[in-house]
């Protein structure tokens, strides 16, 4: 029975995580196939041994869906190293995380007047 308890409390705990830093990734696999949105996902491989060295999804869209992604990266901010540039009417947003799983490292694009064109990228580094 404690065994049990144990599972489903570490599962518990790994969940919360996942959702904390998935955010970001929620938004961007919603809006992947919606819309006026264009998504592109590449996947580098080890040729040697066939294992995935880099996942790289970008997501390229306009209106709300910049909203959405800004408020995605405003509330991750705090789960690694985030960074904020604003030049020439654009603004850039990089977060870098790290975990057992690997790194990943968000950046997100977006024109600073209105919020009318945005691109967000997200680059996956498995261990």
């Amino acid at each position: 029975m404690r065994k049990r308890i144990y599972i489903a409390l570490c599962l518990l705990c790994f969940s919360a995580w996942l959702r904390a830093q998935n955010s970001i990734d929620e938004v961007v696999d919603n809006f992947s196939t919606v819309g006026s949105s264009t998504y592109t996902s590449a996947i580098e491989r080890d040729p040697q041994t066939h294992k995935v060295v880099r996942v790289v999804k970008t997501l390229e869209t306009r209106g709300q869906v910049v909203s959405d992604l800004i408020r995605a990266f405003q509330k991750e901010r705090e789960t690694g190293t985030f960074s904020r540039k604003e030049e020439n009417e654009e603004v850039t947003m990089i977060l870098a995380t790290e975990n057992e799983g690997g790194n990943r490292v968000y950046m997100l694009q977006y024109s600073g007047k209105g919020y009318h064109r945005g691109k967000a990228t997200i680059i996956i580094k498995p261990k």
